[in-house]
């Protein structure tokens, strides 16, 4: 179920996001929150993953208890994609971040300062969220459209299409441009692919952490254009 909360006033922050299990079985569940708002103006994106175990008091309550996990045995990445009128690109994305002490949950939180990074358009955080135990349990969220940088979410329809796990998907360059190889063929990343190896002990990108109202630690770490990670890579 997707979430859409409007402020009064084209000042007040609207958001919106998708959350629920991505795994879950008795010994594990890896729950995660999605999230895009306009933040700043020019985007903002946040990601909450979070380990649980059964708990069982004289009876079975599956998910309800926290299932700590040492440094490294949580990750989260944040993929932001943007509609180019007939498809979901990538346009940013963060690296993947690793929590960096015992804990049950993970979140980050990255941002497009200024414009949005792909042009004016529909835009959507694809989440990541993994719990290591003995190999990488967990999945994608999509957290829904919001329109940047438009404050009123009715500049055009709102696409149809919801990015899956698995999809391969083209990437945007920042005028919004598909973004081609040497050859002249597009440049295709695939969406939902989980760390290539297990627990990361370099912690890369580690952010910087803030603690929220209610409690919670939250990493803001940086995000890059996806164009620009390609044509380097390339």
């Amino acid at each position: 179920m997707a979430f859409i909360l409007l402020g009064a006033s084209p000042a007040a922050a609207h958001y919106v996001y998708q959350e629920g299990h991505v795994y879950r079985t008795n010994d594990l569940c890896v729950h995660e929150r999605s999230e895009i708002s306009h933040g700043d103006g020019g985007g903002y994106s946040r990601v909450d993953v979070s380990s649980t175990t059964i708990l069982a008091p004289g009876g079975a309550f599956p998910c309800a208890h926290a299932n700590h996990k040492p440094a490294n045995n949580i990750a989260a990445k944040i993929q932001v994609l943007a509609w180019n009128g007939s498809a979901w690109y990538v346009c940013a994305e963060t690296a993947w971040v690793y929590n960096d002490h015992t804990t049950w949950q993970l979140i980050i939180e990255s941002r497009m300062l200024g414009l949005p990074w792909c042009g004016t358009g529909w835009y959507g955080t694809m989440g990541h969220g993994y719990v290591w135990n003995n190999a990488w349990y967990g999945g994608t969220m999509w957290s829904g459209n919001h329109w940047l940088p438009d404050y009123s979410l009715s500049a055009t329809e709102a696409p149809t299409h919801i990015p899956e796990a698995g999809d391969t998907v083209g990437v945007l360059d920042a005028s919004g441009n598909e973004v081609l190889d040497a050859d002249g063929e597009p440049v295709t990343v695939v969406v939902g692919e989980a760390p290539a190896s297990g627990p990361d002990t370099a912690i890369a990108d580690a952010g910087t952490s803030l603690t929220a109202e209610d409690g919670s630690t939250i990493t803001e770490i940086p995000l890059y254009q996806t164009s620009e990670l390609v044509t380097n890579n390339t």
